[in-house]
């Protein structure tokens, strides 16, 4: 599968959508039974209810829809929307197509065009707050001032997101490389007794053990680039060098 297939689609989970219909549907049913059909003192069910108790179902079913609209207003933010992430993440997306555009590369390439993507990415937060707070304009929340430590946070998450994509394409490149052996047909048989010998020989194709280092590295480059950035001897696109630093301690990266 090629990165710019996985890296240049993302699903957009980060939006909300409506809530609480079928909630608020069952409400006014409920209060409809209660007002219309059963406006005598006895229920279908041959149990008795006084009016007392009809008002109070009514008042009850009344407050669950008025809860169930401030829900669906409470749950439209920022913080559910993540808009200010994904302009963070799509950015960062953009910047990385850039450098991988020849569809030749490793992991490595892949893992330093996402740590210079957020580089760049966070000099140009930290520049659109020189004056003050950054002006937004974004789809569901719309027009804003954005202050530094919320723009940074969101810039985080994208980071993460970034680390989700990498992720998704190292598992796709050792499922490419099992398949590439002629006897690729243990993975279907893995389960027999018969074939555990060999399940056992090729299961490290899909080992997590590589995945998790290359994430727990970016991770440490990230950490790094942040304390460095605030050091005098910082200059920029460091980010990249902190990393290929990094790499250069693990002999997993050297053949990737």
């Amino acid at each position: 599968m090629g990165i710019n297939g996985l890296f240049l689609s993302y699903p957009e989970r980060y939006k909300t959508g409506p809530i609480g219909k079928n909630r608020s549907e069952i409400g006014s049913a409920l209060r409809k039974n209660d007002v219309q059909k059963h406006s005598g003192s006895q229920l279908a069910d041959g149990v008795e209810i006084s009016s007392d108790a009809r008002e109070m179902l009514r008042i009850m079913v009344s407050k669950f829809e008025a809860d169930t609209d401030d829900t669906m207003a409470r749950d439209l933010t920022i913080q559910n929307t993540n808009e200010i992430a994904w302009d963070h993440y799509t950015t960062m997306r953009g910047i990385s197509s850039l450098a991988l555009k020849d569809g030749n590369y490793t992991v490595e390439d892949v893992m330093r065009s996402i740590m210079d993507a957020y580089e760049i990415r966070y000099h140009e937060v930290v520049k659109g707050h020189e004056i003050g707070d950054r002006e937004v304009s974004y789809e569901l929340t719309g027009k804003r001032s954005l202050a530094l430590e919320e723009d940074l946070a969101g810039l985080d998450e994208a980071f993460k997101m970034r680390l989700a994509n990498l992720a998704g394409y190292i598992t796709c490149q050792q499922t490419n490389k099992a398949f590439e052996n002629s006897d690729s047909s243990w993975y279907f048989h893995r389960n027999n007794s018969w074939n555990e010998r060999n399940t056992k020989d090729s299961v490290s194709l899909f080992d997590t053990e590589y995945r998790d280092l290359a994430i727990s590295v970016m991770e440490q480059a990230r950490e790094d680039f942040l304390t460095a950035f605030k050091s005098v001897g910082y200059k920029k696109r460091m980010g990249v060098s902190i990393l290929s630093g990094i790499l250069n301690k693990y002999d997993k990266f050297e053949n990737d």
